[in-house]
């Protein structure tokens, strides 16, 4: 875990793009003016530099905002952003996210994302109720977004079909498939855990491990490896998820104190020889760090 930390890691265009009060959320009658900007606070990357983002076109309510799934014509659109310019760095074709700072977000809709340790590659997953309806490669040194759901659906179902044979084969067309934890191994390669199933039934349940190379230039993902999964995230990785996360929220001194507060505890952990202590050990601080997370969105997005 320690090298995965510690490796050598105006306004919009749109003049009034902070024109509208965040107060508005409470209120029935609230409109999302055109040019309004809403920052998901969680998408933060480790140096603090970018997020995700969202806003609307026209008159459209916060209370009647339309699933993530519902594309045609949908208002809302995301972004990556520069955090303190607020400027827009490349839209998200098709991505349509949205979440309100005093609760509210798409029924049965989620987000999830991760950025690369050096802050410059991220991937956006957007989940339905049961299954992955799209995934974005973002690269904010072009700047381009590019959608990689099909490669990563066809690669999943080629290794289902060699590795499952009759039994892929006998539910295929009824399978629900999901990508998820993603996490940047290596400059250049990703992997994510990939599930299908039948909703609402014990079985089929497939499960791997998928490894991707992104190649030309950025605009396409090979898969290279695959390796049975059991779809959760192990100890050390979700430590890391959780601390560079929080890393991206602070202030540059406040992260300077968090490197160091982090070398301290790792000097106790690596100090632990009982297996099960040392687990426990770390997930106690990944629950401490989280929280931490916690309240730096909460100050974010009163901000």
């Amino acid at each position: 875990m320690q090298s995965e930390i510690f490796r050598t890691h105006d306004e919009l265009i749109l003049a009034t793009i902070l024109a509208v009060a965040f107060s508005c959320f409470g209120t029935r009658s609230a409109v999302a003016k055109e040019t309004q900007l809403y920052i998901f606070w969680d998408t933060v990357s480790p140096d603090g530099q970018y997020a995700m983002a969202w806003s609307t076109t026209g008159e459209a309510k916060l209370e009647e905002l339309p699933s993530p799934y519902e594309t045609d014509k949908n208002p809302v659109t995301n972004y990556v952003i520069e955090v303190a310019s607020r400027k827009i760095v490349v839209q998200l074709p098709g991505g349509h996210y949205w979440h309100l700072y005093e609760g509210g977000q798409p029924n049965h809709f989620s987000l999830e994302t991760v950025w690369s340790e050096n802050s410059r590659t991220m991937l956006a997953i957007y989940d339905s109720r049961w299954s992955t309806e799209a995934v974005f490669l973002i690269d904010v040194s072009a700047p381009r977004a590019v959608s990689i759901e099909n490669p990563l659906h066809a690669s999943f179902r080629w290794i289902l079909k060699f590795t499952q044979g009759s039994e892929y084969t006998k539910y295929k067309d009824n399978l629900a498939i999901r990508f998820g934890l993603p996490w940047f191994v290596a400059p250049g390669r990703f992997y994510v855990s990939a599930n299908a199933s039948i909703p609402k039934q014990e079985n089929p349940d497939f499960s791997l491990g998928l490894y991707f190379q992104i190649g030309n230039g950025g605009t396409n993902v090979t898969l290279v490896k695959y390796e049975p999964s059991s779809y959760e995230e192990s100890a050390d990785r979700s430590l890391n998820r959780t601390y560079r996360e929080l890393h991206g929220l602070l202030s540059a001194d406040d992260q300077k104190s968090l490197v160091e507060e982090e070398r301290a505890w790792l000097v106790r952990r690596d100090a632990i020889n009982h297996q099960q202590q040392k687990e426990a050990f770390i997930q106690a601080r990944t629950q401490e760090l989280q929280t931490r997370v916690e309240s730096a969105i909460a100050a974010r997005e009163k901000q």
